[in-house]
C-alpha cells in the first residue's frame, strides 16, 4: 500500500476453523468495538477467513494465513492472504437456496463493502482477498 497507508494490525493464523474466532479478536483490539464500522469489519473478516480456511489448495503444518487491518485514504482495508496454490478465483454465487448452510460469504463480503472487494494473485506467495469498508456511499448508493 502507498505512504498514507496506516497498518492497525497484522496477525498469521492457521489453516482451521477456529481462525475466524481468532481474527474477529484480533479486529476487535485493532479496532475498537466502538468504531462505526467494527461491526461490518469483523463480519467480513469472519468471511474472508472462513473463506481461506475452506477453500486455501496449499495445506501443511506450516500454511497460515495472514490477516491485514489497515486504514487508507478514509476507508478500512482487511486483507486475508492464504497459500493459494489452486486455479480457483473466489467469487461471490448470485443466488442461494434458503436451506444451503454455505456459499454466502463473499456475497456477504460484497454486502458490506458495497461491491468493493476482490483478490489478487501473489504468485508462489498465494493469494489475497480484500474489502475496502467505510467512507460515504456513492451519490447512486444514498437512500
Amino acid at each position: 500500500m502507498d505512504g498514507g497507508s496506516e497498518i492497525l494490525g497484522e496477525a498469521y493464523l492457521k489453516l482451521d476453523p477456529a481462525s475466524a474466532a481468532k481474527a474477529r479478536s484480533h479486529i476487535r483490539v485493532w479496532l475498537g468495538s466502538d468504531h462505526p464500522e467494527y461491526e461490518n469489519a469483523r463480519l467480513a473478516t469472519s468471511e474472508l477467513v472462513t473463506n481461506a480456511v475452506l477453500h486455501a489448495f496449499l495445506r501443511g503444518p506450516d500454511a497460515l494465513i495472514l490477516l491485514t487491518l489497515t486504514r487508507r485514504a478514509g476507508l478500512l482495508y482487511v486483507e486475508v492472504t492464504d497459500p493459494g496454490g489452486g486455479f480457483w478465483d473466489p467469487y461471490a454465487l448470485p443466488a442461494m437456496p434458503d436451506d444451503e448452510e454455505g456459499g454466502r460469504g463473499l456475497a456477504i463480503v460484497g454486502e458490506v463493502s458495497r461491491g468493493r472487494w476482490g483478490v489478487r494473485d501473489r504468485g508462489r506467495r498465494g493469494r489475497t482477498v480484500w474489502c475496502a469498508l467505510g467512507g460515504d456511499p456513492d451519490p447512486a448508493e444514498r437512500p
